[in-house]
């Protein structure tokens, strides 16, 4: 009995890690990287001080396992990797849709995004690049699997497109607010779509 007290009273380093890397993603979205202070996540984590700096060297490398853990691009390339359709143009208005799905269920990932690329000068998201790169590049090929059917466009220049468009589609509605109702929403995104399809001159 009493060893099981003593075993429950011993702290868990990787409890009370996750539990600083919670905390700091809390604070670092409110208030930004610089805004931020050690002594802050160590209240916001209810631990000592000190004690940040037995799990973390600094700062920069407490956002560096924050970024680690809410990485944004696993939960966008699973997005993708789900997708389906018969031909590019399905697959493409099928992944866009999935994409805003999971891009509205989780602001916190956009500005995570932001943060990076504003204070670190996109630095973390090209870290974690080569990870998603793979999966990456087999979306982009889906999308050219009838060449026929699309312009000579680099793979690079079919994801860069897409993920510039719906980037946009969800910072926009950040900034400009979302339309009053569900279906203004759906034509945003499909007329979106069009454009990313067939672009904005007529033919």
């Amino acid at each position: 009995m009493i060893d099981e007290k003593l075993e429950k009273s011993k702290p868990n380093p990787t409890r009370s890690r996750q539990q600083i890397v919670s905390a700091s993603h809390r604070l670092f979205l409110e208030q930004g990287f610089h805004g931020t202070t050690m002594r802050q996540i160590a209240k916001e984590s209810a631990m000592a001080l000190g004690s940040l700096y037995n799990h973390f060297v600094d700062k920069d490398d407490l956002f560096r396992s924050v970024f680690e853990a809410y990485n944004p691009y696993p939960l966008l390339l699973l997005a993708l990797e789900n997708s389906q359709g018969s031909n590019a143009e399905e697959l493409a208005r099928t992944a866009a849709r999935r994409l805003v799905t999971q891009l509205n269920a989780r602001p916190d990932l956009i500005k995570l995004v932001f943060i990076d690329v504003v204070e670190f000068q996109g630095k973390h998201l090209r870290l974690a690049w080569p990870q998603v790169a793979p999966g990456m590049e087999k979306f982009a090929l889906k999308l050219k699997r009838d060449p026929s059917a699309l312009r000579p466009i680099s793979n690079d220049g079919l994801l860069r497109a897409f993920f510039g468009l719906f980037y946009t589609f969800h910072m926009t509605e950040m900034l400009l607010g979302k339309p009053p109702d569900p279906d203004s929403q759906t034509a945003a995104l499909q007329e979106l779509t069009e454009v990313y399809l067939h672009g904005i001159m007529k033919s």
